[in-house]
């Protein structure tokens, strides 16, 4: 299934979910309760602060009139103008923390179903890692940026009611021509509204494509070059990316539409209040003072709608956006995206630190029933599966290609998506498989290893103590190798271990496996990058050590090793012998 396709597939399993945009934007707000609460009172503070100007504004020129002394009311503009600058810098320092504390803990709920939850609580890739990278970055970005533009909306909100206010009191009429432009760009916001959404969706969608294709391209050049079809690639690319152009230029076009039309309010709405409160003050019915308040008032009335605007964008931009990142989370499971788990970024925040390996719980009998997982794209898996293997014992699945072996070890680590059957570990019954099949308890060494831009002792220990690093470099068989490399355990051993030949990446894979000495090992065919001495002489170190051992192979030789061998066929068990 390509990227469109498998993104496609999981956007059809989400429709018909209502997006709960409000509740949502408040979850990420309250995360760090204390840090919005000052956020919206000094960011309220900030944008209440031109009512007092525009008053002190009047009694200057009031004073100017009367001939009255306006030195006082100068130094008051002054000392409420600095006020407003120093609300503005405490502001940004309150919002920029709460900003990267509710952005982190976005990223890492999705991080967390990704690769640490299991049971109910697993998730899978909507679609490839490059286009997830999107939604961690400019999804999560805008999903607090609907959070945040509610401190902007309400303070603008908060002033517009107010300036109306004080406006009435002077000249009803003139307040109400001021209203004119702006239930004008009210309507004119709420018809561009869905198109926007539409727009932002389709936008979104587009770049994640192209940032799948270019991820999917950078993995795959071996295979472009080796069939000389570079062209057909960069073709592909045009394609995307032309679709990128036109869905950005649209979106582009709508909010720069709705920040053109908002952002002239002001100077309409000026032109408006001049028109009618200049006979007003030629007639002495208001004073210089008066129009002086209105225009101070409007010019800054006019940012409303340019905030109600971004409030609209940012709300139909965080439905999209939180669509997409839920699509990160397990099924149904949408709220896991908003729980408040904690975050290393504040001053006084304690570190975070990795939660440890489970318990080691010794191995004397695994007992399978009914496991059954079938992929509902191809109907391919396994069905009904009994399994009962003793602690110490050496067990090997074979059977044709498609036969689900493969199928089989995944849904045992509990990493297929649709599974069922019951799964006991001596007797007691494994509820979360994710969290109970990873090391010291069990190790799954897949068909094709997963290898890191690291040294290759990284690439074993994965932080772990190094302590059993030197056995199971001599049970793998890498001794040999190490000794021609140039740095030994510390060669890096490039991108997705391009250094390396494919028996030294799978032994490199092995080792990892083997080193928190597993109680259980789920192998999936080491035959296919190994030769025969060296994967006899692998498995007679294996066996020594006395682990449990679940293996796919084909190989005669390791068949008349096992203890048993258990023979698929389409999803089913149909022979086991010793």
């Amino acid at each position: 299934m390509s990227v469109t396709e498998a993104t496609e597939s999981r956007d059809r399993r989400d429709e018909g979910f209502a997006i709960p945009t409000m509740r949502a934007g408040w979850r990420v707000g309250v995360f760090r309760s204390g840090l919005w609460l000052r956020s919206w009172l000094t960011w309220l503070a900030f944008y209440m602060t031109p009512l007092a100007t525009g008053w002190f504004l009047k009694q200057v020129f009031d004073a100017l009139e009367s001939d009255d002394g306006v030195g006082s009311w100068l130094l008051a503009i002054g000392l409420t103008e600095t006020a407003r600058m120093v609300l503005f810098a405490v502001a940004i320092w309150f919002v920029v923390r709460w900003w990267v504390a509710a952005l982190t803990m976005l990223r890492t709920n999705m991080l967390h179903a990704q690769t640490v939850s299991g049971g109910p609580s697993r998730a899978s890739l909507p679609a490839g890692p490059a286009e997830a990278i999107s939604r961690f970055h400019d999804d999560a970005r805008d999903a607090v940026i609907w959070s945040d533009s509610w401190l902007d909306g309400f303070g603008n909100i908060a002033f517009g009611a107010s300036a109306l206010f004080v406006m009435a009191t002077i000249s009803v009429r003139a307040a109400l021509i001021v209203l004119i432009p702006l239930a004008i760009v009210t309507v004119v916001i709420g018809w561009i509204r869905p198109r926007l959404y539409a727009a932002s969706e389709a936008d979104r969608e587009a770049t994640g494509t192209v940032n799948a294709f270019l991820g999917e391209t950078f993995a795959g050049m071996l295979a472009f070059r080796l069939a000389a079809r570079e062209p057909a690639v960069i073709r592909r690319l045009e394609q995307h990316t032309e679709r990128r152009r036109k869905t950005a230029v649209r979106h582009v076009v709508l909010e720069q539409s709705v920040d053109g039309l908002t952002s002239t309010t002001a100077d309409v709405s000026t032109g408006l209040i001049l028109l009618v409160l200049v006979p007003s003050v030629r007639r002495g019915d208001i004073s210089v003072g008066d129009m002086a308040l209105f225009v101070t008032y409007v010019e800054t009335l006019g940012n409303v709608p340019r905030f109600l605007s971004r409030l609209v964008t940012a709300r139909e931009q965080a439905k999209v956006s939180l669509r997409r990142m839920g699509a990160l989370v397990a099924p149904g499971r949408f709220d896991d995206l908003l729980a408040a788990r904690p975050v290393a970024i504040d001053r006084g925040d304690a570190p975070v630190h990795r939660d440890p390996d489970p318990e080691r719980n010794r191995l004397f009998h695994l007992e399978v029933t009914g496991l059954t997982a079938r992929y509902p794209s191809t109907e391919g898996g396994i069905s009904e599966i009994d399994l009962s293997i003793d602690g110490g014992e050496f067990v090997v699945i074979t059977g044709a290609v498609g036969s689900g072996k493969s199928t089989l070890l995944r849904a045992l680590a509990g990493l297929v998506e649709h599974q069922r059957g019951t799964i006991r570990w001596n007797g007691e019954t494994i509820d979360d498989l994710g969290a109970w099949f990873v090391p010291p308890n069990v190790a799954h060494l897949p068909q094709v290893p997963r290898l890191f831009s690291e040294s290759l002792a990284d690439n074993i220990t994965l932080g772990r103590a190094p302590d059993e690093l030197d056995e199971v470099i001599d049970v793998t068989t890498l001794r040999t190798d190490l000794d021609e490399m140039p740095d030994g355990v510390e060669t890096r051993v490039g991108a997705r271990g391009l250094r390396l030949s494919g028996g030294q990446a799978q032994r490199v894979a092995t080792a990892r496996s083997l080193i928190t000495r597993p109680e259980l090992l789920l192998v999936d065919d080491l035959s296919s990058a190994l030769d025969v001495e060296t994967e006899r002489s692998l498995w007679s170190h294996v066996r020594a050590r006395g682990t449990t051992v679940l293996a796919v192979s084909h190989r005669q030789f390791v068949l008349d090793m096992a203890d048993r061998v258990i023979t698929l066929d389409d999803g089913y068990v149909v022979s086991e012998s010793t």
